[in-house]
């Protein structure tokens, strides 16, 4: 019997281990083609939209923009300022202002096109926790909804000059029938004023690092609500994804041409103020 029990063992074992190795080939592919089902059941990348800090990183060019009229004690804050473009925001802020960006002058781009508005910047991350890679290999603005600018107040700092800052930037001038242009390219080297995509690509996941955009929309004619869809291909395809997700949009605004309060600082002058408002503290209005 003691003989017929470790026969039984011996058989056992190697049973077992004629059967591990005949199917352990099967079940690394099965295990396999578990991770990539589990891979791709993760968001293809996660698009994170944060507003530019301008605490950190003031433009030399600003206008800001609020929906009211300034009170006769607002008013009168804002011109006992100088032109001064960090102490101004702080002033405007927290009464609901929001800046858009100025060119230094009309910026050459390589298909023909030129900066012709005025421009709302945010930041864009793109990150991937996916295994498998991935390439985002264009993305296209889209609008949603053009309006008339709504602004009622107009509060402009102009400077002697700015210069471009990196980015992408697309060009939303006109109604919701007029196309976008864009992304252009906002860097100072060769690439200046190139469609981004026409020569870039964006490698996410398997272990790529995040890729960070500042994102500028221009606009001169209306205000457009409007979004970006990314087109990328992996392992299974060509895919698109929205962002921002769901239905959140973007907003590239633009100047009113008659807001009803309008301030403009007159370098080494002072406040020149036109519309609905007193004219205390507003001594360069002729100058306008």
């Amino acid at each position: 019997m003691a003989v017929v029990v470790v026969a039984g063992l011996v058989f056992a074992y190697y049973a077992a281990f004629v059967l591990d190795r005949s199917t352990a080939r099967e079940r690394a592919r099965s295990d396999k083609q578990a991770e990539r089902s589990v891979d791709r059941e993760q968001p293809a990348f996660v698009a994170t939209v944060t507003p530019h800090d301008y605490e950190q990183e003031m433009p030399e060019v600003i206008t800001v923009l609020l929906d009211r009229k300034l009170t006769a004690r607002e008013q009168a804050g804002l011109t006992a300022l100088r032109g001064e473009p960090e102490r101004v925001w702080a002033f405007l802020k927290p009464l609901g202002g929001r800046i858009l960006e100025h060119p230094s002058g009309p910026m050459e781009f390589r298909d023909g096109e030129h900066t012709r508005g005025q421009f709302r910047t945010f930041e864009l991350n793109l990150n991937s926790d996916r295994g498998a890679g991935l390439t985002v290999n264009r993305m296209t603005a889209v609008k949603d909804e053009c309006r008339a600018p709504g602004a009622r107040t107009v509060v402009h700092i102009p400077s002697a000059g700015s210069e471009p800052r990196q980015g992408l930037l697309w060009d939303l001038t006109g109604g919701k029938e007029v196309r976008p242009r864009g992304p252009y390219a906002l860097d100072e080297g060769a690439s200046q004023g190139q469609l981004y995509f026409r020569q870039n690509v964006v490698e996410l996941g398997n272990g790529q690092s995040n890729m960070a955009f500042r994102i500028q929309s221009e606009a001169s004619t209306h205000t457009c609500a409007w979004h970006i869809v990314a087109s990328y291909t992996d392992t299974t395809g060509a895919h698109r994804q929205r962002i921002p997700s769901g239905t959140g949009t973007f907003t590239a605004e633009a100047i009113p041409a008659r807001p009803t309060q309008y301030f403009e600082w007159v370098t080494a002058t002072g406040w020149g103020c036109i519309g609905e408002l007193s004219q205390r503290g507003c001594g360069a209005t002729d100058l306008l």
